[in-house]
């Protein structure tokens, strides 16, 4: 079976990468290379912030797109715009290609002003000029500033009909009903005002008592804390009277003593039970019982665990004498590997340590057969 090397994967994958970045360039340009297309230029005296891939439109349908602008040689002045077309677009001779405004952020764009059909040599030929035309935004917004005059006239007439207040379909009544409602308003706030000016006195008065019944107070206020310094003392000599009082705090002592002791009693028997717990659990694992007794009793598990010690040791030493053996990566992209295979060394320090691992092996067996 034919296999694909991994350097032609490589190259055919870099070779379509390279012409999808051909492709995606001259699209942003305003070329489409897989579609054939048609190439006419423009002079214009000034192009309004035009820009390459600027779209052209006609009566609304985006035809192409704007491929160049280069400033003509021969005068220095003309700006020469290279527009595109598709190539199932055609278009009289005397179409005219005006730049208008895109949208109201600015954006500018060539709408193509088209006459009628053609056919033959009316058409115009890839790389034939075109008639340029520049349109403002104020005559691409309202159409030709000659009708601008009429347009006015005509919202004079709107406006003079919706404000007639004679007119029941018009606003003219609204606006009518608003002015009294705010003339309304006004001789109500000419009122408020007469009569806060005629309450200020007597508010003014109100305050003035107010401010007089605080400072009394104010004066009265250290025969008031003595007052009831006198009323606290008296109340703690009362309390100071009673009896009983003191003989339930003698009963609440006793109480406390009371529970204490049955809580020193609980405790005691809780710590007997635990000990009790401990016991038995030391006698299992002497035993050899369960997992913890069988660690502390089996010797063929401290064999084991004697046997792997050793091993780790010999990896360890193993690591620090050859850490080539473990740093090192084998990569192959192209071709063979080219890394050079480990070589163990004539006098390795881990052979010796083997050897002696394997015989303390043996000697542990020996002794749990003979046991």
């Amino acid at each position: 079976m034919f296999k694909i090397r991994n350097e032609t994967k490589i190259g055919l994958l870099a070779i379509a990468a390279i012409a999808l970045a051909i492709w995606g360039f001259k699209f942003l340009k305003g070329q489409n290379v897989l579609t054939t297309s048609q190439t006419y230029f423009i002079r214009y005296e000034n192009v309004e912030q035009l820009r390459p891939s600027s779209p052209v439109f006609i009566n609304g349908l985006q035809v192409g797109m704007v491929k160049d602008m280069y400033v003509d040689p021969d005068d220095d002045k003309t700006i020469i715009t290279v527009i595109n077309l598709e190539g199932r677009v055609d278009i009289p001779r005397n179409t005219v290609a005006t730049i208008v405004s895109a949208s109201i952020m600015g954006g500018k764009a060539i709408n193509l002003e088209i006459s009628g059909p053609c056919s033959g040599d009316d058409c115009a030929k890839s790389g034939d000029f075109l008639i340029g035309r520049t349109k403002s935004f104020v005559e691409s917004i309202i159409g030709n500033p000659d009708q601008f005059e009429e347009y006015l006239e005509r919202l004079s007439v709107i406006y003079d009909s919706l404000a007639n207040p004679n007119n029941p379909k018009g606003i003219g009544k609204t606006l009518l009903s608003l002015q009294h409602s705010m003339e309304n308003l006004e001789v109500l706030t000419r009122k408020m005002n007469i009569l806060l000016d005629v309450s200020t006195t007597g508010i003014g008065a109100t305050f003035d008592n107010t401010a007089a019944i605080t400072a009394n107070l104010r004066k009265s206020n250290e025969s008031i804390s003595a007052l009831l310094g006198n009323m606290n003392t008296f109340s703690e000599q009362l309390k100071g009277a009673n009896l009983d009082q003191v003989g339930q705090k003698a009963s609440g002592t006793l109480d406390s003593v009371s529970i204490a002791m049955t809580g020193l009693q609980n405790t005691l028997l809780s710590a007997k039970s635990a000990i009790g717990k401990i016991d038995t659990l030391v006698a299992g694992l002497s035993s050899g019982q369960g997992t913890a007794g069988q660690f502390f009793t089996d010797p063929e598990l401290y064999a084991n665990l004697v046997r792997t010690s050793r091993q780790l040791q010999l990896v360890l030493q193993d690591l620090r004498l050859n850490p080539k053996r473990y740093n090192t990566v084998k990569l192959k992209i192209f071709g063979k590997n080219k890394t050079p295979e480990y070589q163990n060394p004539i006098e390795d320090p881990a052979y010796q340590m083997l050897i002696d691992s394997l015989e303390e092996d043996y000697r542990l067996r020996a002794k749990m057969i003979k046991n």
